[in-house]
């Protein structure tokens, strides 16, 4: 089954716990990723890794299936300010209540869509045909990608369907010899699983605990996490949140030949101080 999307408290936890993106691997994909032209993210989260690297100057749209995740990236954006645009119209304030001083942001603007990768879709929405007999107009095609990036292991939260599909979908949208990055856990031993364990983050009154157990299938090289999120305010328990989160680890032959058979070339695989990331060209 594929992932779902991260929900509300996951979000608040994964934003207070990880609220920047690691330093070596942004600027190793701000290097990577100069000079591609727009550069799409999916999976892309809170926008850690967006946010920072459009400040940077470089062309980046974020797709991601989380509600609660998507409106975190929203906030990043705002607080860099950073417009959001609508993917197929002009950005335009509901009101000067988003922006009090009247600045409106001037570009950079990303776009931003709510989708799970092995569904990605860009295309616009259907237009309504002049009337009943009339041919229906073609969707609106979203230029393509002259890169995409998926970091911090985000891939590996898809199952193997999902993964195919997924590499797929997100090659009908990529430019012929467009770069891909995609950063993956490799297989650990059994002693490296902890049979479970728990963190708190707090932000002023507001505590998220998270009660973590993990178990590993060594079989199908999967992680699977069951997560508990308790949010406390002044001590008292006012939310809780149940997840589980399924995590596939790949040998680096296994990502050379899932990439390759979803239409990729000249498959390379590095190791750089902070993880295993593939790199590909769009065939």
């Amino acid at each position: 089954m594929a992932m779902t999307a991260y929900g509300d408290l996951c979000t608040q936890f994964y934003d207070l716990d990880k609220p920047q993106a690691p330093e070596l691997a942004l600027e190793w994909y701000s290097q990577r990723l100069q000079g591609a032209g727009r550069v799409l993210e999916p999976m892309c989260g809170s926008g850690r890794f967006l946010v920072p690297l459009v400040s940077r100057g470089l062309l980046v749209d974020g797709v991601d299936p989380s509600e609660p995740m998507l409106r975190a990236c929203r906030a990043k954006a705002a607080s860099a300010r950073i417009a959001v645009v609508s993917p197929w119209g002009t950005w335009d304030p509901s009101s000067a209540e988003d922006w009090p001083d009247g600045n409106y942001p001037q570009p950079p603007r990303i776009r931003l869509w709510q989708q799970a990768l092995e569904h990605l879709d860009l295309a616009g929405p259907a237009p309504v045909p002049a009337s009943p007999d009339a041919v229906p107009p073609a969707r609106e095609a979203v230029e393509p990608y002259g890169a995409a990036f998926i970091p911090s292991s985000s891939f590996c939260l898809l199952d193997n369907a999902a993964a195919h599909q997924g590499l797929r979908r997100l090659r009908a949208h990529l430019a012929a010899r467009a770069l891909l990055l995609i950063e993956f856990e490799v297989p650990h031993g059994p002693d490296h699983w902890p049979g479970g364990n728990s963190r708190t983050v707090t932000a002023g009154s507001r505590q998220i605990r998270l009660v973590s157990r993990v178990e590993y299938n060594a079989g199908v090289q999967v992680e699977t996490h069951y997560n508990q999120y308790e949010l406390k305010e002044s001590g008292r328990v006012v939310q809780t949140e149940n997840e589980v989160l399924r995590l596939r680890s790949y040998a680096p032959d296994e990502m050379r030949l899932l990439l390759a058979g979803a239409g990729f070339t000249e498959i390379e695989v590095e190791h750089p101080e902070f993880g295993w990331v593939v790199i590909a060209n769009a065939g």
